[in-house]
Formats: C-alpha cells, structure tokens, sequence
C-alpha cells in the first residue's frame, strides 16, 4: 500500500512507507530549487473561484510542514487541468481530473498556486511489488502535510495503471499533499484517490529516476531515489473539458448551449443501424458518467455536456438507442497521433448515424492522453465516430473535446494499442479486435 506513515515494510506483498530521516526538503544543496533559486523566480497565478464548484471540506489536521491557506470550500475546476511539475530531472507533463475527484484538483492545484510544492523533493522510490514515485512532503521525511486534511474521492474501482496520479494517505480519509505517480502498472487495492494523469514522456522520465534505484544499502527498493528529483516549480495551465478521427481538418463554428441542429445527411444512418436524431434542446447537463463495455475490458468514462452539450447529447442519445452494440474500434494509430477511433458500425471509417452536427470548439482545445473527442472529416461534419487519445498527441484545434477516459479504461486502451496495428503498419485495425457490448448512462 502507499501511505503517508512511517513504517517498516512487513513483506514482499505488502509494502508501507519507510521512514527516511535526514532528505533535505528544500532542493540541492547549491540552492538552485530553493529560496533565491529558479523556483522563486517564477510566480503563480492565484487559484481561480468557482462558487458553483463541487462542495469540499478541508478540516484542520497537524502541524503544516510548509505555510499554506486551506482551499475554497467549493471546488474551482470542474473539468480537466493542464499542470507541468517542473523538476530537477525534467517536466512532467500532467492532466488533473477534476470531473472524477473535483476536491482533490481543488486542493492540488491550490497548494501549486501558494508554492507549497516549490522546491521540495520526491522522498520515495518503490521499485518492487509497486512501482511509484512519492511527492509532495516538504519535510522530505514522509510524515508532513499542509496542516489540514479532506476525503477520499473514490468509485472503489480504481487501478493504477503507469502514468496515474493519486493521493498517498494514512488511512480512509486522510489525504493532505502527498501523492505518487505510478511509472509501471501497479496493483494496489481502490483505497488510493486517483486525480489525474501524466504523459508517456513524462512516464519514462520516472523510469529512468527508478532504474537508478533507491539510495537503501540493504537493497529492499523502498526508500529515498539515488538520483535525486526535486519539484522546482508547479505550474497550473489551462482548464478545459476533458482531452479523433481523420485529423485534419480546421473548423471555426461552435453550436451554442440549448440550440443543437442534427441535420440529415441522406444516407438513412448505417447499414442495420438507422437511429432517430436526438432532440434539438440538450436533455443532459453537466458532467455525466458512462461505461463503454467491450470485449477486452470496460472503459468508464465522463462526458463534459456543460463544454459540448450537443455533442454529448448525440452520444447519449445514440447510447440510448442500442446504436454503439456490436460496433468495432475500426482504427488504431501507433505514431505521429495516438488514438483508437471507434463508432463507426460499418467498420470502414466512413459510416455514421444518418445525420452530422456543428463542432463545439472553444479553439484552445488540446488532446493530452485521456481525451474523448469526436472525429469528422471536416468543419461541422460529426456524427458517430470519436476518438480516443492514449499518448502524447499533438492535433491542431479541430476537433470537439467531449469527455475523458479514466485511468482503468486507458489501461484497457494501452492495452489494445500495445498489440499494434493489424499487418504491422502505424495507421490501420487494431490488431487486438476491439468490439463495443455496450455503452450505459448514468441516470
């Protein structure tokens, strides 16, 4: 288990934090991520209000390792949130969840704004039984906090595949600043808040930290990181809706909120698969939870219908209608762009549902590892098909951003795009036939 105490480990099976005395917790000893170093020279912007924000509780718990004010008691994001961590060994690229665990982005990202994670180190290494790297300790000694406490925000279905972020804690309901990221797939039971995500760069940049090892002399492969990692600076980007399929197209429209046009295109929908077109006026608000079950795994996901409210609109509407059983995941990329493209019944790339509809683009939209985006094959051009992004991938501003995938349905998806493409190329069927049972809405 990862956890915030000190403790001995008690077996190969069951891993605790090990007390580590005497790591500094302010960077090198040359300074250079502490007081007067880069990190102070930097500034942060403050933590954005959100009086509409989910409620969070942040009741006072223990000394504060580091001066910090409590968050709002109302979360500040509701979607996805870009953060670069700026460290002694290269940034690490993450995407926060604030869809999933809304009070947990709202502490982060509030404690990123203060400068609490500035010129701290990584007291932790596991590199065996589980393979994370622990954070967010200013006292480099695995007990400090920011001097409150908040609650667990879990499904009880989480896993911890490589690339996860989530909250290290000494109990139920005991989460403060520490957290880990998972650098290979980790099994670790669903007690751990799972917050965001960081790239597959970011991912090999904390391998290459754990391949160094620990600097234990007995070797047990729990304890302080040889090459040591510093958090110079924390810097909060960019929120948006959550992070596709012949990329290429640039389109400018945006459909506003409660006046959605679903227009025919005359071809009576696909093949068996003719559906009606769902209503003009968006019938789902806010954030919404689905499951898409296939038969190589479930892949729970959120839609944004407060970003893309027609789109999500169609989706739950063609969901409803039974249009996604039985369909294919039609293509898999593997270079250049990362996605699995799926929705198409025909499984050729070019059916759809019987009609198109505008894209809902803000044009800042970025397709980070998790997004859920519809592919089109030009301006205002959607219908069923959508894509999902499982690595760095870098589209122009073209394509509606309508949810995000969680980290156990990535998982399923690094899957599928491990096997590759069918014959071997980089562009074409995924190799590991992927097919949809069924895709189920929240009510």
């Amino acid at each position: 288990m990862v956890k915030r105490r000190v403790s001995r480990p008690l077996g190969a099976a069951v891993l605790l934090v090990l007390a580590l005395g005497g790591l500094a917790a302010c960077g090198d000893d040359d300074g250079s991520a502490g007081p007067g170093g880069a990190a102070t020279e930097r500034t942060h912007a403050p933590q954005p209000t959100n009086p509409s924000g989910a409620a969070c509780e942040y009741p006072a718990g223990g000394e504060a390792a580091k001066p910090a004010d409590p968050p709002a008691t109302t979360a500040a994001y509701s979607g996805t949130v870009d953060v670069t961590l700026k460290t002694s060994v290269g940034d690490l690229a993450a995407t926060l969840d604030a869809s999933t665990a809304p009070c947990t982005v709202n502490s982060f990202t509030s404690l990123a704004s203060q400068g609490y994670f500035d010129g701290t180190s990584c007291h932790r290494l596991t590199t065996s039984g589980i393979f994370v790297l622990q954070c967010g300790d200013p006292t480099g000694s695995g007990s400090g906090g920011p001097g409150y406490t908040f609650g667990d925000e879990l499904s009880g279905s989480e896993t911890y595949p490589a690339g996860t972020l989530a909250m290290a804690n000494a109990g139920p309901g005991t989460n403060g600043s520490q957290f880990f990221v998972v650098y290979a797939d980790t099994d670790l039971p669903p007690s751990y808040t799972v917050f965001g995500s960081i790239d597959a760069d970011s991912v090999a940049t904390v391998a290459k930290v754990a391949k160094a090892g620990t600097d234990n002399a007995n070797g047990d492969g729990d304890g302080a990181p040889k090459t040591k990692v510093n958090l110079e600076f924390v810097d909060v980007g960019k929120a948006g809706a959550a992070p596709s399929a012949s990329p290429t197209a640039t389109a400018t429209s945006t459909e506003p909120a409660g006046a959605c046009t679903y227009t025919s295109d005359g071809t009576g929908g696909s093949g068996s698969k003719p559906v009606d077109a769902p209503p003009a006026d968006p019938t789902v608000k806010g954030l919404v939870k689905a499951v898409i079950t296939t038969n190589v795994g479930r892949i729970p996901i959120t839609l944004d219908a407060t970003a893309a409210p027609c789109t999500v609109g169609s989706f739950v509407s063609l969901a409803e209608q039974k249009f996604y059983d039985g369909v294919p995941c039609h293509r898999l990329t593997t270079k250049g762009i990362l996605v699995l493209q799926c929705g198409d019944p025909t499984g050729a790339g070019t059916g759809g549902p019987g009609y198109t509809f505008p894209d809902e683009l803000t044009g800042s939209e970025k397709y980070t590892t998790g997004t859920l985006a519809m592919a089109n094959s030009g301006p205002d051009t959607n219908g069923s098909q959508f894509f999902i992004v499982y690595g760095k991938t870098s589209l122009p501003a073209s394509y509606t951003v309508f949810g995000t995938v969680s980290p156990a349905g990535l998982k399923v998806v690094d899957k599928v795009a491990r096997a590759g493409v069918k014959g071997g190329g980089e562009d074409g069927a995924p190799q590991r036939a992927v097919k949809f049972t069924k895709v189920t809405v929240d009510d």
